[in-house]
């Protein structure tokens, strides 16, 4: 009975601790940032995982090369391989990660070899007294067990080919903020062949005011197919343009 439940209590032990190890940290710190269900357009993803620079200027690019973000994952704790986030990537059908690390506290690779040096002595002097032996030292004994790491990963997925081809915001209302503003122009698109540029305020569509990003996506479903007449400002400058739907 006693060796029964003692099996029982292994067995419990064995399954906790698997599930444990298996958590996936970039899952746990996941926060979605777009509609539920939101995932690749492609039957079978093959996400990638690629190395962030600058958080602002990779998003914008990330827009302008037809991406869309599908959320992000932050934490601060000890160097987890891509291979972890490739993981999760693959389980929220995403197409491709940015993941931006930088270590946070003092590096201490080279105390770590001294350690392993004096380990590897220890064990030499004890089995083989009076003998010279070679050292040898192991990635294990160069694993930096107090390195931690502040991460932060965005995820993406690739839209397909756009009617228009800009990402935009709502101004805040006032005489001086009309319209909406581009943030992203989508390499070629119908947006960039007519000449809109990052940074412009759209004002009205076909002479009718566009005051939020829901104005001009009806404006846009409503005439796919055909050509429509966008008015903007840049730098104080208003502009008139026809865009090719």
């Amino acid at each position: 009975m006693l060796k029964s439940i003692a099996s029982y209590f292994f067995l419990a032990l064995f399954f906790i601790s698997s599930s444990t190890a298996a958590e996936n940290i970039f899952e746990k710190n996941y926060q979605s940032q777009s509609p539920k269900g939101f995932k690749s357009f492609s039957e079978n993803p093959q996400p990638k995982v690629m190395r962030g620079w600058e958080k602002e200027s990779d998003n914008i690019k990330m827009l302008e090369n037809g991406f869309d973000l599908m959320g992000t994952s932050g934490f601060v704790g000890k160097n987890v391989p891509p291979s972890v986030a490739l993981k999760h990537a693959k389980k929220i059908k995403a197409d491709m990660v940015l993941i931006y690390d930088r270590q946070i506290n003092e590096n201490t690779r080279a105390s770590q070899i001294q350690k392993a040096r004096a380990k590897a002595r220890e064990a030499n002097r004890i089995q083989k007294k009076g003998e010279i032996t070679e050292i040898t030292i192991t990635e294990e004994d160069l694993a930096d067990s107090n390195a931690k790491y502040d991460f932060y990963l965005t995820y993406w997925v690739k839209l397909p080919k756009p009617t228009f081809g800009t990402h935009f915001i709502k101004l805040s209302d006032s005489d001086d903020n009309k319209g909406i503003q581009v943030i992203a122009v989508i390499k070629e698109s119908a947006a960039e062949a007519a000449g809109i540029k990052r940074g412009d305020n759209i004002i009205s569509v076909n002479g009718a005011e566009v005051n939020s990003p829901d104005d001009l996506i009806k404006i846009i479903q409503k005439n796919k197919g055909k050509s429509i007449n966008v008015a903007f400002e840049r730098g104080g400058e208003s502009i008139k343009v026809s865009v090719s739907l």
